[in-house]
C-alpha cells in the first residue's frame, strides 16, 4: 500500500525489503529498512525480613537460555526499615550477576565463530 502524502509517497520499495520515500517521479528519496525486534523476559522475586532481602532474578533469552541471578542486602540496624531500598540493592545485584553471564555467554559464543 502506498500513502499519497501531497508530491511524496511513502510505500515498499522496488526490492520488498523496506520502504522507502518517494516523489511523484518515483525516485526514491529515503529508504527505512526493517529491522527484526529482539525482545527478552526478565523476572525477579524478592524474599524480605527486619534486616536482610534477598532477589533471585531469571533472564529468558530468545534462544530459550534461561540465565538465573541472585543479589542480597542487609539493612543496617540504624536506618529506618525500608524495603523498597532493599529490594533495589538485592534486585540490582541479582541484575549485575545475569549481567556477568550474558556477557560470558556472548563472548563465548563469538569466540566459537571464528
Amino acid at each position: 500500500m502506498i500513502f499519497d502524502a501531497g508530491a511524496l509517497m511513502f510505500g515498499p520499495n522496488e526490492e520488498g525489503s523496506g520502504y522507502g520515500l518517494f516523489c511523484a517521479r518515483s525516485s526514491i528519496v529515503a529508504e527505512v529498512v526493517v529491522m527484526q525486534v529482539a525482545g527478552w523476559h526478565v523476572e525477579v522475586e524478592f524474599d524480605e525480613d527486619e534486616t536482610h532481602t534477598r532477589a533471585a532474578a531469571l533472564l529468558r533469552l530468545r534462544d530459550d537460555t534461561e540465565l538465573r541471578g541472585k543479589g542480597h542486602a542487609t539493612r543496617n540496624p540504624a536506618d529506618p526499615e525500608e524495603h523498597r531500598i532493599g529490594e533495589e540493592l538485592a534486585g540490582g545485584r541479582a541484575l549485575m550477576d545475569i549481567a556477568q553471564q550474558l556477557t560470558a555467554k556472548g563472548n563465548t559464543e563469538a569466540k566459537n565463530l571464528r
